[in-house]
């Protein structure tokens, strides 16, 4: 399809492509800077006030004004605006900003890659109300794993991947090379054809099938190969190269003295783009190659260069990207077949940190940190002790050492002042901001993460940039904005998958599926989380895989699947560890004493809820601990045990949590009003819920409103009161269509007003959607003596 292009000065903008030229060479630019341009130029008749700007291009407006001011003086200094001179970009003081020069316009007739655009966010005892309190399942927990991926993407940043979806190299019998496609001046055409020899011998060296370059050349020459996959096949098939292949398309750019390499590998349904940078074009393209076979599962052969920095240079790229792309035998082998020069680094102690991280062996990896701190000597480069330092707070954070990570963070802080590493100091200050979070200090944790994104952008790393993104989104959910965080974690999600980095990725789908049950989007929920499924295609860390599992039930029972969820929870509970896996195990608890709440087997309910309800889970997440103690407190008030079910109320209402986004103090009113209903207290009950529903419609959250909803309108219809209950229904009714509470209650409204056949309408709605879960029978009205 033809794009627009803006062509000022000698510069030429690309703005789907999102490709800046300065005279024909690309310039390179971080994402965020490309589109504050692109906004400017395209409404360039206007002025632009600055949360406009930073609304357009980061998705939302509370982004610190470095970034804004960051981009906005980068983009001066490459158009020559030096000074106080204001030739492209002109600040109108108090209002925003207004790009004063004329592009000329013109179509492109070229095809145009269209990138990802930043995304922006949308701006009792009538036995009801079953459902508990929504969970988060350890949203901080998810989003710090990410930054172990983060630590490896300091080795493996200029090499990152993207994939969709994986390739299946067991049925590959026979890779395909094509000539280059080289952006550079007339001296290097000898590489349209020696790069491309170049790369198939460094992939045949892997154990790939490569067909000869000279078979590749005549089919070229012959006119039989282009770059459409089905004709390159039949070309391949016609002679007897084996089908099916993977066609590899290399391309080699020359921008600022630095050679960037793109190898695009094509087969039927299936693509894979690794990128190298290098000073050298050998270089770039021996490390792209050899990203490539790691991330088909082959291990790339051994360097010959005896310099051991370099081999050492190597060594750590190639684990990186193993264990970046999932391949954790391949980084295994790696590690055992390491060159004589790397045996006694600390480099093979930080890569054999990674892969018992990520093996969910988070003990071994403290463990380990812990002894190479001690083993490194006083005079050791800052920046390798921060980064042991980092990977020691991550893992001290995953056994919920939160004091011990939060000193290891800081002290990494320290040791790199001055050493201009910007993404590995982003990453000790994300540390930081995870364990803010946990603790509930969100001021904190946002401002630590909002450094970190500043610090990623200043290096252009866009994988460090989404997970930062994928924190500030858990810190959105903990202030109770689902309906914020929503595109925040789409986004993430997004870009990891364009970089495949399966654990991040998972990260990311697990928050978005707690924000769409949060928001009442069941079917949207259950669809992300068929994104990591079946769990064994998609992680290969056991302790992760089980957060995995838990996450995927916890879904499924919002769809009313409770066979399906039964199998899960039956799972978690008998085959994993008693001690590494406690704390899952104990959220499997809350989500069985959920399920059995739901099936009316109270007793169950309560015991699972109380066993659920430890101090480490307390500790941990406080939400998932409060949200157990409301199913408890509901089950002993329908299974008639009032005194205790009383006291459990008043221990509730007591308890101070950590949280400041207003939702502990709704639902200690709801628990209060339920038990005032369990009492007969009927005007007490109904003016508690009242002050809950409006509690709940202030804070916004669509699946407080209805978990308080439904008990109100049961607790009005009970007491004769149908017109207010009609009223409190209809202020549900936008959900009736998606969760089976409001259509049960909609059905409950027209059986009080007499209206069978619209009850019955509702009825069959509410049982569709409530899958394996019972409906309660509808609620007869008082009768007015």
């Amino acid at each position: 399809m033809a794009g627009t292009l803006y062509r000022f000065r000698n510069f030429t903008l690309n703005p789907d492509a999102r490709e800046l030229y300065l005279d024909d060479a690309l310039v390179p630019l971080p994402v965020s800077v490309l589109d504050c341009l692109i906004y400017l130029i395209r409404n360039r008749h206007r002025t632009v006030g600055r949360d406009e700007l930073t609304a357009a291009v980061w998705g939302r407006v509370d982004i610190s004004d470095v970034s804004l001011s960051h981009a906005i003086m980068r983009l001066r200094r490459l158009l020559g605006d030096a000074g106080n001179e204001q030739n492209s970009i002109r600040t109108l003081p108090r209002l925003g900003y207004r790009w004063i020069v004329e592009p000329t316009i013109e179509e492109s007739t070229a095809p145009v890659v269209v990138a990802e655009a930043a995304t922006s966010p949308a701006p009792l005892e009538q036995d009801i109300s079953r459902t508990p309190v929504p969970r988060s399942r350890r949203k901080w927990l998810v989003a710090l794993a990410a930054l172990v991926v983060a630590a490896l993407v300091l080795v493996a940043v200029m090499h990152p991947w993207r994939t969709s979806p994986k390739v299946d190299v067991a049925t590959l019998r026979s890779v395909m090379v094509l000539p280059a496609e080289v952006k550079a001046s007339d001296e290097w055409n000898w590489l349209r054809l020696g790069f491309m020899d170049l790369i198939a011998n460094r992939l045949r060296s892997g154990n790939l099938a490569v067909t000869p370059s000279e078979t590749v050349v005549g089919l070229v020459n012959a006119h039989q190969l282009d770059k459409e996959f089905d004709q390159a096949s039949a070309a391949a098939s016609n002679g007897n190269l084996g089908d099916p292949i993977l066609q590899i398309t290399p391309h080699a750019s020359l921008v600022n003295g630095l050679w960037n390499v793109r190898l695009e590998a094509r087969g039927k349904n299936r693509k894979l783009v690794v990128d190298a940078q290098a000073k050298d074009v050998v270089s770039a393209g021996r490390a792209a190659a050899d990203d490539l076979l790691v991330r088909l599962g082959r291990t790339p052969p051994r360097s010959d260069d005896s310099n051991p920095s370099v081999a050492l240079e190597e060594f750590e790229h190639r684990v990186s990207a193993a264990v970046l792309s999932g391949q954790l035998q391949v980084a295994a082998q790696l590690i055992h077949d390491a060159p004589d020069a790397v045996n006694d680094s600390p480099q093979i102690a930080l890569s054999q940190m990674n892969i018992e991280f990520f093996t969910g062996e988070y003990e071994a990896s403290r463990k380990r940190a812990e002894t190479l701190l001690d083993e490194l000597p006083k005079n050791a480069d800052p920046r390798l002790r921060a980064r042991v330092l980092i990977r020691l707070g991550v893992a001290c954070f995953r056994l919920d050492k939160n004091d011990e990570a939060k000193k290891a963070f800081t002290e990494a802080i320290q040791l790199l002042d001055g050493q201009n590493d910007p993404d590995m100091l982003a990453n000790a200050y994300s540390g930081l901001g995870v364990v803010a979070g946990v603790e509930q200090h969100l001021e904190d944790a946002a401002s630590y993460f909002g450094r970190a994104r500043t610090l990623h952008e200043i290096s252009n790393d866009t994988f460090g940039i989404a997970r930062v993104d994928l924190n500030l989104g858990s810190v959105t959910m903990d202030r109770g904005l689902p309906r914020a965080a929503v595109p925040i974690f789409e986004d993430a999600a997004a870009r990891f998958q364009n970089l495949a980095t399966p654990e991040a990725l998972n990260s990311a789908l697990r928050s978005l599926a707690d924000a769409q049950i949060s928001l009442l989007e069941h079917k949207d929920a259950l669809a992300t989380t068929d994104r990591f499924w079946p769990i064994e295609e998609h992680s290969r860390n056991p302790r992760e895989g089980w957060w995995l599992r838990l996450s995927r039930a916890v879904v499924l029972v919002s769809n009313g699947r409770l066979h399906e969820a039964d199998e899960l929870v039956n799972l978690i509970r008998t085959s994993t560890d008693p001690v590494k896996d406690d704390l899952v195990r104990r959220e499997n608890d809350a989500l069985a004493a959920d399920m059995a709440l739901l099936r009316g087997d109270n007793a169950a309910a309560a015991d699972l809820a109380a066993r659920a309800m430890t101090p480490d889970l307390e500790r941990t997440n406080w939400q998932d601990y409060a949200g157990a103690w409301v199913t408890r407190i509901r089950a002993l008030q329908r299974d008639r045990k009032l005194d205790e079910a009383a006291k459990q109320v008043a221990a509730f209402t007591a308890w101070k949590d950590p949280g400041t986004n207003g939702r502990h103090p709704l639902y200690v009113t709801l628990v209060q009003s339920d038990q005032a209903a369990a009492d007969g207290k009927s005007a007490d009950a109904l003016a508690g819920y009242a002050q809950a529903m409006a509690s709940a419609e202030r804070l916004g959250v669509p699946e407080d409103i209805v978990v308080v909803g439904e008990a109100y309108v049961a607790a009005l219809i009970a007491n004769g009161q149908v017109d207010q209950a009609s009223a409190i229904a209809g202020r549900m009714a936008q959900w009736a269509d998606k969760d089976m509470r409001v259509a049960w209650a909609q059905a409950a409204i027209y059986n009080a007003l007499h209206q069978p056949d619209a009850s019955r309408l509702a009825l069959e709605g509410a049982r569709e959607l409530a899958g394996d879960r019972p409906l309660p029978p509808l609620i007869a009205p008082a009768v007015a003596h």
